[in-house]
């Protein structure tokens, strides 16, 4: 990059101890702000948590990560990638089993998180850090995500602490090696944490190889080897175990199926449920999830008309802003995320970002199911851009106008989130009326 002087201001600027103090403060507000919700004990639909309650308490009483309590008694030993698990292990193990004990622990991940969201920024323009990284503080998704035992908060960490250490202006901070290597390091333990976390790397990937040409493939394929590296224990295990090669999970079949399908599981109400006859007709945790990939694959070749308009129904569904509640942050931030994405998505300091948007929505809208759960890991980067956005605006339109904005779009959305039952109806008509419900 022809920018080196640039860069090269910019952290130093970032680097200055003042920046540290603040950072220091900003982890202590963003903590408090996640305790306070904590404190508040709201009630959480269980979801996947009694499935990793019972790994990690397996994992404990020296029984392996094999979950079987909700599976009418079949095993399952690959069904979730083990990190979780294992975190949800530790706390236990350390301060007992309760789940309170797990949500300080998430609250401090998240407080983390808010920080390297605040240097993202910070390095992209430098100034920009605090007020994108107090937002992140507060924002009422990222702090109520502490509040469930499960794998949000940490796969929320691991995506953004990847893409700081893998951001083109990160890369030239320091010796660009262990740089990417950490940075594949990240990656792999997002995929440990949720498989669809392996999908950080072609974003870096392409990005690497379209602004720094052979250079930047070699520096991709250091991510890739760290990748490989963190996953392969985890695949060993799996062989040996299992007696076959899987360094994700096997779950990804069931997932493929239920997601294509003429009815698909989203549209049931039990349809991520499996049938005590089927797990007894196909034993094999291997054969079952071989079986499921054949028949998503079948279906989508036989359907190719359906599949298109589930594709369309996924991306509709990964953007709903009405699950469970209207969700006024994310609809104050999104219109300022997409404006930022449009006008900066393509440059090369932010092209990172855009990208790992683009390919996991892609991911979610093509092949699995656009659930407004898998959105929240992404929002802290739709933050970032927001912010971006935002400064370009108060520089066009100047401190008041801007300020005006805001104050009106903020009456916009608390009027929705007034109005929200009378907009659902209307929401849910016009998708039906689609053919999108």
């Amino acid at each position: 990059m022809n920018s080196a002087p640039a860069v090269t201001s910019a952290v130093v600027a970032a680097s200055a101890p003042l920046s540290r103090r603040w950072l220091g403060l900003l982890f202590a507000v963003a903590l408090a702000v996640r305790l306070a919700y904590v404190a508040q004990d709201y009630p959480v639909p269980p979801q996947d948590t009694p499935d990793y309650d019972e790994l990690a308490r397996n994992l404990l009483a020296g029984k392996g990560l094999v979950a079987s309590q909700h599976w009418f008694g079949v095993p399952l030993r690959a069904w979730r990638p083990p990190l979780y698990p294992a975190f949800l292990a530790l706390v236990y193990a350390t301060v007992g089993t309760d789940p309170v004990a797990v949500k300080v622990c998430q609250s401090l991940v998240g407080a983390v998180t808010v920080v390297f969201v605040c240097l993202i920024a910070w390095h992209l323009r430098p100034g920009l850090g605090l007020a994108v990284g107090g937002l992140a503080a507060v924002y009422g998704p990222l702090v109520a995500s502490a509040n469930e035992v499960m794998s949000e908060t940490w796969f929320t960490f691991w995506v953004v602490l990847s893409v700081w250490l893998l951001l083109p202006v990160g890369a030239a901070r320091t010796a660009g090696r262990r740089r990417w290597l950490a940075g594949g390091a990240a990656i792999g333990l997002a995929t440990l944490t949720r498989p669809v976390g392996l999908l950080l790397w072609p974003a870096c990937a392409w990005v690497a190889c379209w602004q720094q040409g052979w250079q930047g493939a070699r520096r991709a394929a250091w991510v890739a080897l760290a990748v490989f590296l963190v996953l392969l224990p985890w695949a060993w295990r799996n062989h040996q175990v299992l007696g076959a090669w899987m360094p994700l999970s096997s779950q990804g079949g069931f997932i493929l199926a239920r997601s294509n399908a003429a009815e698909p599981a989203w549209r049931q109400a039990d349809g991520w449920g499996i049938d005590e006859g089927f797990l007894r007709r196909h034993p094999g945790e291997v054969e079952r999830d071989r079986y499921w990939r054949q028949q998503a694959i079948n279906y989508i070749g036989s359907h190719p008309g359906h599949y298109a308009r589930l594709a369309l129904e996924r991306f509709v569904r990964f953007w709903y802003f009405l699950r469970p509640e209207y969700n006024f942050w994310f609809m104050l931030v999104l219109p300022w995320a997409v404006v930022g994405w449009w006008r900066h998505g393509c440059r090369p300091e932010t092209a990172l970002l855009s990208w790992t948007i683009a390919v996991q929505v892609l991911a979610f809208s093509l092949v699995l199911y656009g659930s407004t759960r898998f959105r929240l890991p992404l929002e802290p980067l739709f933050l970032v851009l927001a912010g971006l956005q935002l400064d370009d605006s108060r520089q066009r339109w100047g401190p008041r106008r801007l300020l005006a904005a805001l104050a009106a779009l903020v009456m916009l959305n608390l009027a929705a989130v007034w109005t929200q039952e009378a907009l659902r109806g209307q929401v849910l008509q016009v998708l039906g009326d689609w053919g999108l419900k």
